[in-house]
């Protein structure tokens, strides 16, 4: 590979160092924190590119070039050689690889590459990586059961031993203490007695992990963090049969790491086995927790027929293939309905498909046996009951409860932290998924529900990256629910960051949980990518009526709100409003019914900007104060943030508005990463504010903000208040050159909703800068599908603009008309757009020869723009006065003073004054 891409090593060196990371040439090792991870050719290959090429892009055609030449691969293998790097790499460092979208990647590491020569590299026997040691040890990448040979079996023990022996060494020389926690390796002898001891051994190591993971002074060793302080037992478990058909089975348990607990063993007819390995599991859980009876332990009370189709299923569990474990239990639980494991390991995997009520059911069944169960065995599968009931605030607290006593278990922390963002506590949710990726079978969904958390936080940037991540490492495990999952997440991220919907996710998607037994999720991928179709006002989603009706059964509220609000959005996106609302009062009612807070606040979130948009403040005022008595997180609080500064803004109170914005902004504040970069939505919003204030500089700033997001509609947001800002402070040429491609942008715009309010910011900005003709003919494509919608906001503003534009050509009549009509849909409180139509009344009574009383009404719209603290008004009122005698309240020093201090020296409404010739001068001004 080095002569490949050229690299040139010394033959001498040894390793490179980055900061507190070592990377040793020989072995292909990347140490950091004493702890050394091997990486396999490829991924070495692609760190070496990187190590000789940094601070530039590589593309991935480029990469498959050097690191594959010659071979067709798909992006997938490249994305997990990424995703191992990243994990080698550390928390701290794994941003070092930063993914350039839809090109490659750059590594970028603050700190400079040494190469080191000499002898001073550490070979591979000396270190010791034990998660990468308790992976293998799980066998979950491999073949169901394979047969080694037998050597390798002590070449494991071995290992484990050494891993103990290291691990006890730390404690003891950090001193006695209380007791610590006990991390449990449960590892299968690899026998050569085939088919016949497999299964047994299986059992017997699912048996006993089980239990091990629901003892809270044990640990078992894939699900924990790391744990210097624990004391490490490697527990090596065989099944032997006998040389002779009427010979003894022999079940054993061995000890490795603490001397003073001895080997277990049964002998038995095959008759017995299953009772052996009972015999034995309780012999081993008493060794570990001495505290407890071995007779308080359950049984194993099942036949030999069912225990080889409960090995079946579990080794389906083990590789996510849920409907198959599903199938495997199933019949089991028929038969041995009193025997309750079986009934959570269905109850498990049904949820794992989002069949909640099987899972209900199943649980139920096992709660006679969980009763008999020590209370320590009982409480995990207690705080799954509340979960599946939907009661997620309670989930979450008995998780919590759970993390407290069962410290360093990573499946719980997970557990608690979905049940936290579906309770809606993004902010808590985050911090349980914060930190170093645990290695083992839990880094797939600590990623998962990292991509999770930052979509509800409003963060699609860091959302993809742990789903790209997530969905890397699913591929190396081969697990296709989780890959399917994930990649969702990864769709919608995408979505949200403003790319094009990618038709081969959704696809990709559906065909995984389609291998996995999960007919609900591959619904629901399939419905979401009819939904990012071009969507017509004219058709139903295909899938939805089947999704709606199998969630339904499935008892899946979660999956028929989702749904319901993705088709009402879907509707919404095509300008069909009534439709979009029936969706949304669908998906309320299925909340409401099943008791679901987080879902209808989400869905509250969507109805405020409807509210806002319908011009209903009385509503929007109920439903904010609502919202925020409940102390909301994450997206929901930036929602209702932003909600709330844009009802401050259209009622004047532009310092309210900047403060419910900073609210917005703090409630999604990523730790030590800041702001989501999604969150430049603010600085799109407070640039309307600041301007309106005079406050020029800041403004700017906020177009630097709001344009820094890269998102596509964003950036169209800064360029109209970049040309507002160019008109205001009198460059037009300016605001002219940016308003050019807008009518392009328009017809671009595939969301209907969205092409309306680009169409109300950008006429009103075409008239002022003399375009009349062409921001009459852009409201004139959009005003007949407004006036249906029932949208008053968007109405509103479109005939506003229409009354100045009528004003301008002298048309009196339209103007009145228009403004009439405007004035009638928009709330008397409502100052943003009431200025509008003052002024536009005051022109024309000053156009129909009514001197005084335009007066009056500009002398009240002054006092009130004062009283706002609305400096552009005033000027623009300002701009008015200033063709009759001074105004006692307004002295000119006053007037000279505003404009030198906010810069607004072009901020003048003449243009739409038919007296004043103002269209003809402001077009002669332009060119």
């Amino acid at each position: 590979m080095t002569e490949r891409i050229g690299l040139s090593w010394p033959a001498e060196a040894q390793k490179i160092v980055l900061g507190g990371i070592e990377v040793d040439l020989r072995y292909r090792v990347v140490r950091r924190m004493g702890v050394a991870h091997e990486l396999n050719p490829r991924t070495f290959d692609l760190l070496s590119l990187f190590l000789h090429e940094p601070r530039v892009l590589h593309t991935r055609e480029a990469i498959f070039a050097k690191i594959w030449p010659g071979v067709i691969v798909e992006d997938a293998s490249l994305t997990t050689c990424v995703w191992m790097l990243r994990r080698a790499f550390g928390n701290d460092a794994k941003q070092w690889i930063r993914t350039v979208s839809k090109q490659g990647y750059v590594f970028d590491p603050p700190c400079e590459i040494r190469l080191v020569e000499g002898d001073a590299a550490i070979a591979p026997a000396e270190i010791v990586d034990p998660f990468a040691l308790l992976d293998a040890a799980d066998g979950t990448d491999e073949p169901a059961f394979p047969a080694r040979p037998r050597v390798r079996r002590w070449a494991k023990v071995a290992a484990l031993a050494a891993l103990v022996a290291c691990a006890t060494s730390v404690t003891v020389l950090r001193g006695g203490a209380s007791r610590a926690p006990t991390r449990v390796a449960l590892v299968l002898a690899d026998g050569a007695g085939g088919e016949p001891v497999q299964w047994p051994a299986a059992l017997l190591r699912a048996w006993l992990d089980w239990q091990v993971r629901s003892l809270p002074d044990l640990l078992a060793a894939d699900a924990s963090d790391a744990c210097d302080a624990c004391d490490d037992v490697a527990v090596l478990l065989e099944v032997e049969a006998p040389a002779r058909r009427d010979g003894e089975w022999r079940v054993t348990a061995r000890f490795r790491g603490d001397a003073r607990r001895g080997d277990i063993e049964q002998r038995c007819s095959e008759g017995q086995l299953v009772s052996a390995i009972d015999a034995v599991g309780r012999a081993t859980l008493h060794e570990l927790e001495p505290s407890i009876d071995a007779a308080a332990f359950p049984a194993l009370s099942i036949d030999a027929a069912s225990a080889r189709e409960l090995v079946d299923g579990l080794a389906h569990e083990r590789r996510h293939r849920w409907g198959d474990a599903v199938r495997a239990y199933a019949g089991i639980a028929e038969r041995d309905a009193a025997f309750g494991w079986v009934q959570l390991r269905l109850a498990a995997s049904l949820a794992e498909i989002g069949q909640r009520s099987g899972a209900e059911r199943a649980l139920e069944r096992a709660l006679p046996w969980l009763d008999a169960l020590p209370p320590a065995l009982q409480q995990p599968a207690r705080a799954q009951q509340a979960f599946l009931h939907q009661d997620y605030a309670a989930a979450a607290a008995a998780f919590a409860r759970l993390q407290s006593a069962y410290a360093r278990n990573v499946p719980l922390r997970l557990d608690e932290a979905d049940s936290l963002r579906r309770a809606g506590r993004i902010q808590e949710a985050a911090t349980r998924v914060e930190g170093e990726l645990p290695a083992g079978a839990s880094g797939v969904r600590w990623l998962i529900r990292q991509a999770e958390i930052a979509s509800s936080n409003r963060d699609p940037q860091h959302a993809a990256t742990a789903a790209e991540d997530a969905i890397a490492l699913a591929e190396h495990r081969d697990w296709p629910h989780d890959r399917a999952q994930a990649t969702l997440l990864l769709a919608d991220a995408r979505l949200a960051q403003g790319d094009a919907p990618d038709p081969a996710l959704y696809e990709s998607a559906a065909s995984d949980y389609e291998r996995s037994g999960d007919r609900l999720g591959a619904l629901s991928a399939r419905l979401q990518a009819d939904l990012q179709a071009t969507a017509t006002a004219a058709r139903e989603p295909a899938h939805l009526d089947e999704l709606l009706s199998e969630a339904r059964l499935a008892g899946n509220t979660d999956v028929e709100i989702d749904a319901l609000r993705r088709t009402a959005l879907f509707h919404d996106r095509a300008g069909d409003i009534a439709r979009a609302r029936e969706r949304f009062a669908q998906a309320a009612a299925v909340a409401d019914t099943a008791g679901n807070a987080y879902e209808r606040r989400k869905l509250d979130l969507n109805l405020l900007q409807e509210d806002a948009l319908r011009l209903d403040f009385a509503m929007l005022d109920h439903r904010l104060a609502a919202l925020r008595a409940e102390a909301p997180q994450g997206g929901i609080a930036f929602g209702v943030g932003l909600q709330a500064a844009r009802l401050a803004y259209l009622r004047g109170d532009f310092d309210g508005a900047l403060a419910r914005l900073s609210e917005a902004e703090a409630a999604v504040r990523d730790g030590d990463r800041g702001r989501a970069p999604h969150v430049s939505t603010i600085g799109c919003m407070r640039v309307a504010v600041h301007m309106m204030q005079g406050r020029t500089a800041a403004a700017r700033d906020d177009v630097r903000d709001c344009r820094s997001s890269g998102v596509p509609v964003l950036d169209h947001f800064a360029d109209i208040a970049e040309a507002e800002l160019a008109i205001h402070t009198g460059d037009l040429a300016q605001a002219r050159r940016l308003l050019a491609p807008m009518r392009e942008t328009l017809r671009a715009q595939a969301n209907e909703v969205d092409r309306w309010n680009l169409t109300i910011e950008i006429a009103p900005l075409l008239a002022r800068a003399g375009e009349l003709d062409v921001a009459r003919a852009v409201l004139d494509e959009v005003l007949p599908e407004i006036e249906g919608s029932g949208y008053r906001l968007i109405e509103a503003d479109a005939r506003a603009t229409r009354a100045e534009i009528a004003l301008a050509d002298g048309r009196l009549d339209d103007a009145a008309r228009e403004a009439a009509l405007g004035g009638a849909l928009v709330p008397a409180d409502d100052w943003y757009e009431m200025r509008r139509l003052r002024t536009v009344r005051a022109l024309l009574a000053q156009a129909r020869g009514e001197p005084e009383a335009a007066a009056q009404m500009l002398r009240a719209l002054h006092a009130d723009a004062r009283r706002h603290e609305d400096v552009l008004a005033e000027l623009l009122a300002h701009s008015l006065m200033s063709t009759r005698a001074s105004f006692d309240d307004c002295p000119e020093a006053r007037r000279a003073h505003l404009v030198a201090q906010s810069g607004l020296r072009g901020a003048s409404d003449l243009w739409m004054n038919p007296a004043a010739h103002g269209h003809g001068a402001l077009a002669k001004a332009a060119q």
